[in-house]
């Protein structure tokens, strides 16, 4: 199947820590990245127009609200696309892209909707050992991080932040359900699509030591914001950080699942000082 192409959309905030591996492992993966960048304080913006200058490719732009980022992907309903999700905290294996990339312009996943990736849900990262300690997926959460866009016609409910929302229109024959959960049918070692999650670590250089080990993504972030009632907007920071202290937060109970363990991950770092 010819005419493919593959184009990573990247929502970021404050993530100047991991960014530029993040970006570097996945430029010859794709065709063209879109980076939305929303409202870094730190260096993230930075290191991405150095990066947008090295490689043409990279479309940066700082955007306002979470909705852009849909909207820089809207084009793309309905063409010979995949759009690959990438977070400035997740490092994919830059050998295994390689064969995933051969196997995505050969057609192979034409049917699917979506890809489920292999995850190590990271913990403690020894960038000089290439040694990293986390949760897997299976049997932690797995993320969707390939969409096939040539089987959709419209999207009329991805209002917010990228690949989310409701009423997906689909093509005649397609529908939601045509799942591919390649992180069942292959294990960590043996899977040629998988990626180094750092949801436990500091993604920023803003970070400060402290009690919550998980931060708040765009989404959490933009409720809590939007809220004009003061005391509700209090109450709400308030539940969120207890539930991060207490560990019943969403992200330390669908990461943290299965058995604690050491991987090598020399292939997502190649350069130890990025």
């Amino acid at each position: 199947m010819s005419g493919i192409q593959i184009v990573g959309i990247m929502l970021v905030r404050n993530e100047d820590v991991f960014i530029e591996r993040a970006i570097r492992n996945i430029v010859d993966f794709c065709d063209r990245i879109i980076i939305a960048d929303h409202q870094s304080t730190d260096r993230t913006f930075e290191i991405c127009r150095r990066l947008s200058d090295e490689f043409p490719k990279i479309d940066l732009r700082r955007i306002q609200h979470l909705a852009e980022s849909s909207q820089a992907i809207a084009l793309y309903y309905g063409t010979n696309t995949w759009i690959v999700a990438v977070d400035g905290d997740e490092i994919f294996d830059l050998i295994g892209l390689r064969e995933m990339r051969t196997r995505l312009l050969k057609g192979e996943f034409s049917q699917d909707w979506n890809i489920f990736a292999n995850t190590l849900n990271c913990i403690r990262l020894d960038l000089r050992a290439k040694k990293a300690w986390g949760y897997l997926a299976p049997p932690s959460r797995a993320g969707a991080r390939l969409f096939n866009f040539s089987i959709i016609e419209d999207w009329p409910g991805a209002t917010g932040e990228r690949l989310h929302g409701e009423g997906i229109v689909f093509k005649n024959g397609y529908h939601a359900g045509l799942r591919h959960y390649l992180h069942q049918e292959l294990d960590w070692e043996h899977s040629y699509f998988r990626y180094v999650h750092a949801s436990f670590l500091p993604r920023s250089s803003l970070h400060k030591a402290n009690l919550f080990k998980t931060r708040l993504n765009p989404d959490e972030l933009s409720r809590i914001s939007n809220e004009t009632n003061p005391i509700r907007k209090l109450a709400a920071m308030f539940k969120v950080r207890f539930d991060q202290l207490m560990r019943r937060d969403w992200k330390n109970q669908k990461y943290r699942r299965g058995p604690l363990v050491e991987k090598d991950v020399s292939a997502f770092f190649p350069d130890a000082d990025l």
